[in-house]
């Protein structure tokens, strides 16, 4: 059996990434399966996330003035490499899955390349202005977390990466079809 092929979607928050996926996933002619940081967020127990009495070992919050960046413990980054290595399970049965990651730290790529070793990845990192991510933080009626866009955005404006997509500029179908059409010169592999 054929691995299937991982798509992951990085950049900041506010960068379009969820978009992105859903784009991805409406515009393949093969099915592809949505691994998310949201949703491992969403399966957290309450105790080891945002203000819960384990925060510190799970994730966190840390303030910089009006800057927000979300960190973790040691129970966070067990967390978080369960994360990678599930969508690479994913890939390895044979199922094409598109990844939608705001690294955390420099370590988040460094794990995402153990995991992924073999698999055909396209690390596409998505932009745009940070007046336009800020804009898009205050418009969000979920999920509003505000600075967080700001918090990661330095992380992510020095990634290298297959595709860079500026999301203010293309719209999402267009941008998905870019994506699913990009052919690298040979399987691209993570950190290679």
């Amino acid at each position: 059996m054929a691995a299937g092929r991982v798509i992951l979607l990085v950049g900041p928050s506010c960068a379009g990434k969820s978009t992105m996926a859903r784009a991805i996933q409406e515009t393949a002619a093969e099915p592809f399966v949505c691994q998310s940081l949201d949703g491992l967020f969403a399966n957290v127990p309450e105790r080891w996330g945002g203000s819960g009495d384990e925060r510190d070992a799970g994730f966190h919050y840390i303030f910089e003035g009006e800057v927000r960046r979300i960190g973790y413990g040691p129970v966070g980054w067990r967390m978080l490499q369960g994360f990678h290595r599930a969508a690479a399970a994913h890939a390895r049965a044979g199922i094409n899955v598109v990844v939608d990651d705001m690294l955390l730290g420099d370590a988040c790529l460094a794990d995402w390349a153990e995991a992924l070793a073999g698999l055909e990845v396209l690390l596409v990192r998505l932009i745009a202005p940070l007046t336009e991510l800020a804009r898009r933080e205050a418009a969000r009626e979920r999920r509003r977390t505000p600075g967080l866009a700001a918090g990661h955005y330095e992380l992510h404006a020095g990634l290298s990466a297959d595709l860079v997509i500026d999301t203010s500029l293309a719209p999402p179908d267009e941008a998905a079809a870019r994506v699913l059409g990009f052919q690298p010169a040979s399987a691209l592999i993570l950190g290679h």
